[in-house]
């Protein structure tokens, strides 16, 4: 999990996203993008440690989106279709970080449990893996 961290952290430098990673917030306060200043804020105390790839991930993308305003991560943001977008670029850029590493084989259940993936996005993370090469 830690080269993901990694991996996702310097991934937001490249695109010119500043991050803020903190242990002062309490476990269930959603860590968060601000589109405009293209800065995010990570809760390293966030209640499901084995998310935080996916939430990382799911920031960035709400910035790469140039989505409008403050947006708050939540394991049900699938909701509005900006969260259902950034859902999708998280999973995208975690592919993509896959496809890095040079693993062609992926299990989508080992893959949405390392990466702390919601369950009900599956459909979403099965449609990536299978269209893998076209993204």
């Amino acid at each position: 999990m830690d080269d993901a961290i990694n991996y996702l952290l310097n991934f937001a430098m490249k695109q010119k996203i500043g991050f803020v990673w903190t242990n002062l917030l309490a476990p269930d306060t959603p860590s968060a993008a601000d589109c405009k200043e293209r800065e995010i804020v990570i809760n390293a105390n966030w209640r499901n440690q084995k998310e935080l790839p996916f939430v990382i991930a799911h920031e960035i993308a709400h910035v790469l989106n140039k989505d409008m305003g403050i947006l708050y991560f939540t394991s049900s943001s699938s909701k509005s279709q900006i969260e259902s977008n950034a859902n999708a670029g998280a999973v995208k850029i975690l592919v993509d970080y896959c496809n890095k590493l040079g693993l062609e084989h992926y299990n989508i259940i080992k893959f949405m449990d390392v990466f702390g993936i919601p369950a009900n996005l599956e459909y979403m993370v099965v449609d990536k893996l299978e269209n893998r090469f076209e993204i």
